[in-house]
């Protein structure tokens, strides 16, 4: 996890200076200008004033409104509005696994964490203020930042509303007494899957892991889970982080309510279509036609390099409920790991071939999304796709993993090529795949089989030319320079002085 100490320092300047704009970075990838007319939300608070030293330290969910400046990538313009989300503010109920407010939440290393040098120093009780990626199955969430709090004046949550009844709701694991509150801005009603902000008085009598009920509501208001569009008859750029929530079909997706269309010029960046799947956290740059609400997705970018493997895995790799070593590596479980086969819940009792799917976060760590049995161990049909970690001929490192490519064979965008040719597009970082190979488990090596370079790309950039091609598409509307639109991760902000020596 990243580490931040919460200690501001306030610079004074002994010549005059003014703060002439600001600029945020978002997702890593996209830079806004902030000025002074820029209308900021903090807490439910609007327009204070934009607390660019706090919100410099990163991992604050942020959504926003971009001015008729933004380019067509949405990677850069002037925000004109912005709002700066806390998903739960209120105390941790358990530390393993992790809950906050009986919400099944998982830290990974690219987790801002503050006021706390690590995880070994929460306690059970401590009151933290959170902000992640939800996902809509079951309210769980990824964190982009944790922050430890001495108090905390009003608890709150965000979530999809479940078990609505005259008296009671849930969301996720909380039960919450309705307590009289009227719900707020619900234009289609108080319904089962409703996304909701609720607010609370801190409540002594609150007891976790044990069925407790929250009696202390105050507040309920719905609220679209990513950003609201105001109807109108044009398109404009969007750009939308968080969980695929449904497959509907091998040209949609579905992230909470918006309806994602992708087709063969949409660019995948860090994966593949073959790696979208439900829990798989994207960002999705496109046009959204402000009339249907549907987004046309010029780039899918997978947040985190993609992991895939199919080995053999033996009983004592598994670690019920934790996590399952593969490669002499571990792959840990979340709130959100998939597990159709029973395989993490009640392990195994004799070797199978497994298929796994997950990511790697900034320190290396691997992360299992799914887990599926696919029949008998078999030690030479092993595949392994994921980041270039090493290479000197005819040495190569998938994820660590090493491989021994001698024997192998070699593909470059689909058309077979030699060991020289292969070897000298490789760089650290670039995506790339061996399939149908000899495992050793003993050396921990791979050989033979086909490797195939997938990505060769390794920073990531907005696609500059996609939304513009797209723009002219029949079902789109006309871009007329009305802005753009999105919801994504603060990583860190800059200050633009002018100190007056003009």
């Amino acid at each position: 996890m990243k580490k931040i100490n919460i200690l501001f320092i306030l610079v004074l300047f002994l010549f005059s200076s003014i703060l002439v704009a600001q600029t945020i970075n978002v997702n890593g990838i996209r830079d806004f200008t902030i000025t002074e007319s820029t209308v900021v939300t903090v807490n439910g608070n609007s327009g204070v004033q934009f607390p660019f030293e706090i919100i410099g330290t990163g991992g604050f969910k942020a959504r926003f409104i971009v001015d008729s400046d933004v380019n067509a990538t949405i990677s850069q313009g002037t925000i004109t509005e912005i709002i700066i989300l806390s998903d739960i503010s209120g105390p941790v109920t358990s530390l393993s696994p992790l809950k906050i407010m009986d919400q099944s939440v998982y830290v990974t290393g690219d987790t801002v964490l503050a006021g706390i040098a690590s995880m070994d120093d929460l306690n059970l009780g401590d009151l933290v203020t959170v902000a992640g990626s939800i996902n809509e199955a079951d309210n769980s969430m990824q964190l982009s930042r944790l922050e430890l709090m001495p108090t905390l004046d009003e608890w709150s949550l965000r979530g999809f509303a479940r078990n609505i009844t005259a008296t009671d709701f849930t969301i996720g694991g909380l039960a919450l007494n309705i307590n009289a509150v009227v719900p707020l801005n619900c234009t289609d009603g108080f319904v089962e899957n409703t996304f909701v902000s609720i607010d609370a008085d801190p409540d002594a009598a609150y007891i976790s892991n044990n069925n407790g009920l929250l009696s202390t509501l105050t507040g309920i208001e719905c609220e679209p889970p990513d950003i609201e569009i105001i109807p109108g008859n044009d398109s404009i750029p969007i750009v939308v982080e968080g969980f695929v929530s449904e497959i509907i079909d091998l040209s949609t997706i579905r992230i909470n309510d918006f309806i994602v269309s992708f087709d063969s010029n949409t660019e995948f960046d860090n994966g593949e279509f073959e790696h979208l799947d439900v829990g798989t956290k994207v960002e999705i740059q496109g046009l959204i036609n402000t009339d249907t609400q549907l987004i046309t997705a010029t780039t899918i970018r997978f947040l985190h390099i993609r992991v895939r493997a199919e080995l053999p895995l033996n009983p004592v790799d598994v670690t019920i409920n934790q996590s399952l070593s593969l490669f002499d590596q571990e792959f840990l479980i979340t709130p959100q790991t998939r597990d159709e086969d029973d395989i993490l819940s009640s392990g195994i009792i004799s070797p199978i071939q497994v298929e796994v799917r997950g990511f790697i976060d900034s320190q290396g760590q691997i992360f299992l999304q799914r887990v599926r049995e696919r029949g008998s161990a078999d030690y030479n049909d092993v595949s392994l796709r994921g980041e270039l970690t090493a290479v000197s001929m005819p040495q190569l490192a998938i994820n660590n993993v090493n491989i021994d490519s001698t024997s192998s064979q070699f593909i470059i965008d689909e058309n077979p090529v030699d060991m020289a040719t292969f070897f000298a597009q490789l760089e650290v970082g670039m995506q790339v795949e061996i399939s149908e190979a000899t495992y050793d488990d003993m050396s921990n090596e791979l050989s033979v089989g086909i490797i195939e370079l997938i990505e060769a790309e390794i920073e990531d950039d907005p696609d500059a030319a996609g939304i513009l091609e797209k723009s002219g598409q029949p079902h789109l509307k006309e871009i007329i320079g009305t802005g753009g639109v999105g919801i994504g991760t603060i990583f860190g902000t800059e200050i633009i002085f002018n100190n007056g020596f003009e």
